[in-house]
């Protein structure tokens, strides 16, 4: 069996849907962060074997982005791609099969990754093709907004309607979540400030008619909310005794994140760096009327598979796809600690690109641990439908 490392890793910032990367459709998200990635290490896009990438929103303009996109970006037209559909953990998903290909000898070096652009979601007309729709007006269904709906819990539960529930379950208090999501905005901040996030999130160019291009070079998401500004908002989603709010709720954004993977021996062979080793990765399924309870559930198998306690992990990102999936966490799992969770922010503040969130988490993770100087980090998500997914990292 090889072992799997990461030699590259960087992502786009994350915007705002309908904000700066609004403009481009998601190939051309998934081209600009293959191209940096191999850039980063100076690496020839013909030495890349294999590429996987996490995409959930997916259309018929861009079939396969892990392969068009990876033409894009250099490599040959004889190297394979697989593009995944794993809801929120597609990103992670692709990370997690492209390890297991290296492990297996299928291939020696790839790249792996998510993108998503919600921004470009189109709008479906589900009828048309079969008899008796000859007549009579036809609904376009909003991809977006059924895409964040489990149209089997009752008669179709958004995500956030989903949540609620587990805030029942676990007692989450409203003041818990709006606490969790000031944190996430301003540890997120800070990152940006202190200049963490700018060796390598990859500025994207988009260009405009007559004029300079506009040049996106950070997240979008992240601003100075206070904890009146939480306080005052409403539910969103449960208006009568809700706790969920459009502020301690992950928003809806567009980005792109990619990692090489190498075996240890090709890594070696080509002179590349190791930046992390991919300890373990792991996926458990939950009830889908409780999905958000995922991203923690899948925490202690994950760490029993690598031999870890909670004592050996330097830091952890749990996504908040709601401040409740991370408030919920902290009652679940009380050697959880919050001093070294979430800090330099995740879904609420950076944002959600759900395709491409798995991979972020993985980039981010990296370069937390290099920049502070420890070793371990454990990156996990919820998933639509009922899954946790999630990866431990290792700094050599």
């Amino acid at each position: 069996m090889q072992h799997p490392v990461i030699v590259a890793a960087v992502r786009t910032p994350v915007g705002a849907i309908g904000g700066g990367l609004a403009s481009l459709q998601a190939q051309d998200l998934a081209t600009i962060c293959l191209k940096n990635v191999l850039a980063s290490v100076s690496l020839d896009p013909t030495l890349v074997e294999y590429t996987c990438l996490g995409w959930v929103m997916q259309d018929p303009r861009s079939p396969n982005v892990a392969k068009t996109a990876a033409e894009k970006a250099g490599v040959p037209p004889t190297s394979p791609g697989t593009t995944f559909h794993e809801n929120c953990a597609s990103g992670g998903a692709a990370i997690h099969s492209l390890a297991r290909r290296i492990a297996l000898g299928e291939c020696s070096l790839g790249i792996a990754g998510g993108v998503e652009s919600m921004s470009n979601v189109p709008r479906y007309l589900y009828t048309g093709r079969v008899k008796n729709q000859l007549y009579g007006d036809m609904t376009l269904v909003d991809g977006l907004f059924g895409a964040l709906t489990d149209a089997e819990v009752g008669d179709g539960e958004l995500m956030g309607l989903l949540t609620e529930r587990l805030v029942e379950k676990y007692g989450a208090t409203r003041e818990e979540q709006d606490e969790v999501a000031y944190n996430s905005h301003h540890n997120a901040l800070r990152a940006w400030e202190d200049g963490a996030f700018g060796d390598y999130v990859v500025p994207v160019e988009i260009p405009r008619r007559r004029k300079d291009p506009l040049v996106v070079a950070k997240d979008e998401g992240p601003r100075p909310v206070t904890r009146e500004d939480l306080a005052a908002a409403r539910p969103y989603f449960k208006r009568d005794g809700g706790t969920i709010t459009s502020v301690n709720a992950s928003s809806l954004n567009d980005g792109a994140a990619a990692v090489v993977l190498a075996s240890r021996e090709r890594a070696a062979e080509l002179g590349l760096e190791v930046l992390a080793e991919l300890k373990g990765f792991w996926n458990v399924g939950v009830p889908r009327d409780y999905m958000g309870e995922g991203a923690f559930k899948v925490v202690p198998p994950l760490l029993d598979r690598t031999g870890l306690g909670f004592g050996d992990v330097d830091y952890f990102e749990l996504n908040e796809a709601f401040a409740a999936v991370l408030a919920s966490a902290f009652r679940d799992l009380p050697d959880l600690p919050p001093e070294r969770t979430n800090q330099w922010g995740s879904g609420i503040s950076l944002g959600h690109p759900v395709g491409c969130t798995g991979a972020r988490q993985v980039v981010d993770m990296i370069h937390q641990l290099r920049r502070r100087g420890a070793h371990r980090g454990v990156t996990s998500r919820c998933v639509g439908g009922g899954i946790g997914s999630g990866e431990v990292l290792a700094i050599p």
